[in-house]
């Protein structure tokens, strides 16, 4: 496991005193005298986001209910690393009397991490830096202060071209699976396998996915029973190169078969351009990028389509504008993306979606997502439609000019404005 920080001085002079950070008896009633911390973490990759146990093992600051009561605000967003890990950022903002202070610092987990080590590297860095929010707070602090040979201990990030990986930096992961359920009237069988192999290095970013499921339900009815077979396939392979702080290429190429979109094969390849606002480095807090594809398409059908093709090869290309931000005051998501295929311009789809997560006020949080799509790219489309046995158990894609969700919630907290009693009892 390895740690890295934007600040070299601070971990030349601050070391944990590991007793004292990691099952301290403090005060939890809320102390006045202890740093006003609120805390969020986006969870994602590598599990590392434990609440319940950071508040348990730091006992030295406050940890607020809301924004703002709080002197510092951490947030913690996360992004797979090459060997299966995650990296860890986690931003300081300071308020109030310390809105004058941000810091920044950053822990990588290994692939082969258990969930433990993984939530105390994380529990490490978060004490390191609310160390010096608490210094400057002129909160106590339960650490030692150390020499400069303390910096030996935290060791930076490596390249690439510095370690000697016998396995050149390549990740593999196999899964196979089969579920089994029935009744008297019915039973139902499914089998999957999936392979996964990646080498992600500062310049080269290599990904392989390959997944095939197949499933088989019996459902007896008054005076016949109906058999349900699926099968679907893919293959998945992209290679995207770093050309610049703010741009990369590559290709991606897909492979597969499925027979709710009447395809007994189909195959693409699509080379690639972004473009990204923000340098990449950035993206775990804010993101706004262009992407741009263009390539071909090859379909083998099932059955004739509506068009009157057993099989056909099509260019396309597609256009996809996203923003994702994570702020203080909540996150949003939003992307635009649309396609058509070259040899006919009607041939198009249009998408539009997101998510928003704000604070209204203190205790009241907006949630919204959604979704909402233009659908005239179905070229699938059997000549002969689909029975109602098939439109009853989804076997078939229909035709549609649209589809769209959408999602509204509210949420109100009040009460107590601190959060430091963790009680683990049940």
């Amino acid at each position: 496991m390895r740690a890295r920080t934007s600040l070299a001085g601070l971990c030349a002079a601050v070391v944990l005193a590991a007793a004292p950070v990691f099952g301290q008896d403090a005060g939890r009633g809320g102390r006045t005298d202890a740093l006003h911390v609120f805390f969020e973490c986006s969870g994602g990759f590598g599990g590392g986001c434990d609440q319940r146990q950071f508040r348990t093992d730091i006992g030295w600051v406050n940890w607020m209910r809301d924004r703002q009561d709080a002197e510092v605000h951490v947030i913690v967003t996360t992004q797979r690393t090459g060997s299966g890990g995650a990296q860890y950022s986690l931003d300081f903002i300071g308020l109030g009397d310390l809105a004058a202070f941000e810091d920044r610092l950053s822990y990588t987990s290994l692939g082969t991490d258990v969930r433990d080590e993984t939530v105390r590297g994380v529990g490490q860095i978060l004490a390191v830096g609310l160390a010096r929010f608490s210094l400057l707070a002129g909160a106590p602090t339960r650490l030692e202060v150390g020499s400069a040979d303390a910096a030996d201990a935290t060791d930076r990030l490596v390249t690439a071209e510095e370690v000697d990986d016998p396995w050149d930096f390549w990740v593999f992961e196999v899964n196979v699976g089969a579920d089994f359920e029935g009744e008297s009237t019915r039973k139902e069988r499914s089998f999957r396998s999936g392979l996964d192999a990646s080498r992600i290095t500062e310049a080269w970013k290599l990904e392989f996915e390959a997944d095939a499921s197949f499933s088989r339900d019996e459902i007896q009815l008054s005076d016949t029973t109906i058999i349900d077979s699926r099968r679907r396939w893919d293959t998945d392979v992209s290679a995207v190169y770093a050309l610049a702080s703010h741009w990369s290429t590559g290709v991606e190429a897909r492979a597969g078969a499925a027979t709710a979109t009447n395809q007994d094969f189909s195959a693409s390849i699509l080379p690639t351009l972004e473009f990204s606002v923000w340098p990449y480095e950035e993206s775990p807090r804010r993101r706004l990028r262009a992407q741009y594809r263009v390539g071909l398409r090859h379909f083998n059908y099932e059955e004739t389509t509506v068009f009157g093709f057993d099989r056909e090869t099509r260019g396309v290309q597609e256009l996809e504008l996203s923003i994702n931000q994570r702020q203080p005051w909540g996150s949003v998501f939003a992307n635009v993306e649309g396609s058509h295929y070259l040899h006919d311009l009607d041939k198009y789809r249009v998408s539009s979606g997101g998510f928003l997560s704000f604070r209204v006020i203190r205790g009241l949080n907006l949630r919204v997502n959604g979704r909402v799509s233009w659908i005239r790219d179905q070229l699938f489309l059997a000549a002969g439609g689909v029975s109602d046995e098939e439109i009853l158990l989804q076997r078939r894609r229909l035709a549609s000019n649209f589809d769209w969700d959408l999602g509204v919630g509210l949420s109100f907290q009040f009460g107590s404005i601190y959060n430091n009693v963790v009680n683990n009892r049940f």
